[in-house]
């Protein structure tokens, strides 16, 4: 639990942990994937520009990230901000796309941050663009079919 920054699951952390999850076997296998590193990286802000040029059209309802001059984003995760989340990330899943949620509750209102004296309503922006954020597919291996199709189920769902 500690090793993996204090969560003991998924979504909820009880205490103050670390990231030091790396053990000798996947230090091996980094070693070896290191060098496929940047071409991942490009694959992934490509992913990223095409949901972005095929999703600004939902830019009144959505939110998308985005870049500025001085920050260059590897897009571990693509979060978008969606209103009616649940029931979109629903009809994703119906349309047989994974998403998922990173993450759902805010640090403040963890048990590990307990002490800290903070409680709901205290940092209202971040807890409303908890119930909004999503992730969807960014892997480098997703064809630009794929991220067509992941494109269209996401209009489908806001243009009903």
């Amino acid at each position: 639990e500690l090793r993996n920054i204090g969560l003991k699951n998924r979504d909820e952390s009880d205490r103050w942990g670390y990231n030091s999850r790396l053990d000798t076997i996947q230090a091996a296998i980094l070693l070896v994937k290191l060098k496929f590193l940047d071409d991942w990286t490009k694959r992934r802000r490509e992913n990223a520009e095409f949901y972005i040029q095929n999703l600004k059209e939902l830019s009144n309802i959505i939110r998308l990230p985005k870049e500025v001059s001085h920050e260059k984003s590897v897009y571990h995760t693509f979060v978008i901000q969606a209103p009616r989340r649940d029931q979109l990330i629903e009809a994703l899943k119906e349309a047989g796309i994974e998403t998922r949620i990173h993450y759902p509750i805010p640090i403040h209102l963890q048990k590990a941050a307990t002490g800290l004296g903070y409680k709901r309503g205290d940092f209202p922006v971040c807890e409303r663009n908890a119930e909004m954020i999503v992730s969807l597919p960014i892997y480098p291996e997703l064809s630009e079919d794929d991220l067509a199709y992941i494109c269209s189920a996401v209009k489908r769902f806001y243009n009903t």
